[in-house]
């Protein structure tokens, strides 16, 4: 079973081409097959699996129905909704997929946004830790060796254990922007 990253990733790209042909005058068997060719994923791999089921003798409206219950996007299982009824009640195709298609695009578009928003300040953050924690981490250790004199003044003391301290920190300043990074890329909505 796929999952619905898989399933979204190419489903704006089948749905318009499957759209294209249609409009060109190709039946919706010889897209079908044309998408089962490969280019679009899991949906390539599922019409390619309903061709090879109808070549068997099955019914390309209960294939239809087999995908849709299968399917794990709302998305998905709307495209492939329409491309059933279409099959049982002659409907408008192109029209419905272009409906289809643009609410997917809709959709994609509020992900990406989403994910932009979410994503804003990570720079700042990444700039924040790569730049001024060495800095400031860097002038605390190096002080016991710029100003030697200062070491006597009360409270200088603890200076002796930033210095011992310069490696590890900076060595949690990397782990902190690996961690930031990942979740970066964790929280990827993978519509691009």
């Amino acid at each position: 079973m796929a999952t619905n990253a898989e399933e979204s990733a190419d489903l704006l790209y089948a749905m318009r081409a499957v759209m294209v042909m249609l409009g060109s005058g190709i039946g919706l068997e010889a897209a079908m097959q044309m998408i089962g060719r490969g280019g679009y994923g899991v949906i390539s791999k599922d019409f390619r699996e309903v061709i090879d089921n109808l070549q068997r003798g099955a019914k390309l409206e209960q294939e239809f129905s087999r995908l849709s219950t299968k399917a794990s996007t709302k998305g998905y299982t709307r495209f492939l909704n329409t491309l059933r009824s279409n099959v049982t009640s002659d409907t408008d195709l192109v029209r419905a997929l272009n409906q289809q298609s643009e609410r997917e695009e809709e959709e994609r578009n509020d992900k990406l946004a989403e994910y932009i928003e979410k994503l804003s300040g990570m720079p700042t953050i990444l700039l924040t830790f790569g730049m001024l924690s060495p800095i400031i981490f860097g002038i605390g250790a190096m002080l016991p060796v710029i100003a030697p004199g200062a070491m006597s003044l009360p409270g200088m003391g603890m200076l002796t254990t930033v210095k011992a301290l310069f490696g590890p920190a900076l060595f949690i300043t990397l782990l902190l922007m690996c961690l930031v990074g990942y979740k970066a890329h964790s929280s990827d909505p993978g519509v691009i």
